[in-house]
């Protein structure tokens, strides 16, 4: 059978180092744009919340939606770019070289970022005796600490927990067939599902689900997907048509506005998940994102360059927007912060609902614009000047 990798040109050549697969791996180049699209989502996300432009209905619920999808996104592909080379090729299989090669992707940046924004504009936490949870990716495991120094790096602590079990999964699952694979990878969606559920219902706490325990279900996605592709199968009518996959993932996104019904913006919404959520939405939201997520990512995997995804993600300004957005999710809270709430933009929860008001609501387009701006010009300098010259260290 014909895999994804097997389109001539397209996959031979990264066009950087922060793309590359590992040696004697195919590349998969709509992915650079599947992250433009994750990244954007969450920047738009935050320039709403800082706005008060969240608060206006329908829109506000469609954006958070949208947002929310972000980061779960980055963990899809992840699962799927990270644990492919596991079970595709012998050469993957050396697990000091995939760490290393991992460490000189996420470190130099992020430890840049994190301490230059300590020092200006100061945000909270990262110069106290507490330094080494942000440092090393620990901040999500207390709750003292969960929102300060750069609140988005949540997912930073899920991605290296992660990284580090990788190979523990790879190595117990090895001698499996593909279907044994699959079905192991199914109880591992279902048990994150499951710790989900759980603390939805108030059973344990959120923190559990904020980890990697509870969004092993999207990384399981992603690396369910990895096994089909390597495998060689075509998943039928999907990688055929294409178009239909986005148009089901639309149908989805819209269905996941609706059962969501987040009402009174972001700060109705935080206070909506201190609530015991019944179990229909609870499984209803899990079953629709999963679904979403899948079909935005197939036509990545299975290309077919003349149809409109795939001609979508093939949009050069998206693919470079992927290919900085590293930086860019690094950067874009703060600078938001900086040009919306500039009176105290590191107070966000106190300041939020008292300067929202301030703000015309013809100037959300204009924040947004701006903070793209800025954040995409800071992530261009980051990756050249800082990622840059670690990731041609990647393979020595």
């Amino acid at each position: 059978m014909t895999t994804a990798a097997a389109s001539p040109g397209r996959h031979a050549v990264a066009p950087s180092p922060a793309v590359a697969p590992p040696p004697g791996n195919p590349r998969f180049p709509l992915f650079d744009s599947l992250r433009g699209l994750a990244v954007l989502s969450v920047l738009v996300w935050h320039v709403f919340v800082f706005t008060g432009a969240l608060d206006r209905r329908w829109i506000g619920d469609a954006v958070s939606t949208a947002g929310s999808m972000g980061p779960l996104l980055f963990f899809v592909l992840s699962g799927f770019l990270l644990y492919r080379p596991w079970i595709a090729s012998r050469e993957a299989l050396h697990t000091g070289r995939y760490l290393r090669r991992r460490a000189l992707r996420i470190l130099p940046a992020y430890w840049l970022a994190l301490t230059v924004l300590a020092l200006w504009p100061g945000i909270t936490g990262v110069f106290t005796s507490d330094w080494w949870r942000y440092y090393f990716f620990l901040q999500l495991y207390s709750s003292d600490t969960l929102i300060l120094g750069i609140p988005v790096t949540w997912t930073l602590c899920v991605e290296v927990t992660f990284y580090l079990a990788l190979p523990l999964w790879a190595l117990a699952t090895r001698r499996l067939s593909t279907r044994g694979k699959l079905l192991a990878l199914a109880g591992l969606a279902a048990f994150g599902a499951a710790v989900q559920v759980a603390a939805g219902r108030e059973a344990i706490d959120d923190m559990a689900a904020q980890s990697l325990l509870g969004q092993s279900t999207w990384f399981a996605l992603g690396m369910a997907l990895a096994v089909v592709s390597a495998a060689g199968i075509r998943p039928g009518a999907l990688a055929r048509r294409p178009g239909l996959c986005w148009a089901g993932a639309l149908v989805a996104y819209l269905a996941l506005v609706v059962v969501r019904d987040q009402p009174n913006g972001f700060f109705g919404l935080l206070l909506e998940m201190q609530k015991q959520q019944p179990y229909p939405k609870l499984l209803a939201d899990l079953a629709l994102t999963g679904l979403l997520l899948a079909l935005i990512l197939v036509p990545a995997v299975w290309d077919a360059p003349r149809a409109v995804p795939q001609r979508v993600l093939a949009w050069a300004p998206l693919a470079l927007l992927g290919l900085i957005s590293y930086g860019v999710y690094l950067w874009h809270f703060t600078v938001a912060a900086l040009l919306i709430l500039p009176e105290s933009p590191h107070d966000f929860d106190a300041a939020g609902l008292d300067l929202v008001n301030r703000i015309p609501q013809g100037a959300t387009p204009i924040a947004l614009v701006l903070t793209l701006a800025v954040s995409c010009a800071i992530a261009a300098a980051s990756y050249r000047y800082v990622e840059l010259p670690f990731l041609r260290r990647k393979e020595r």
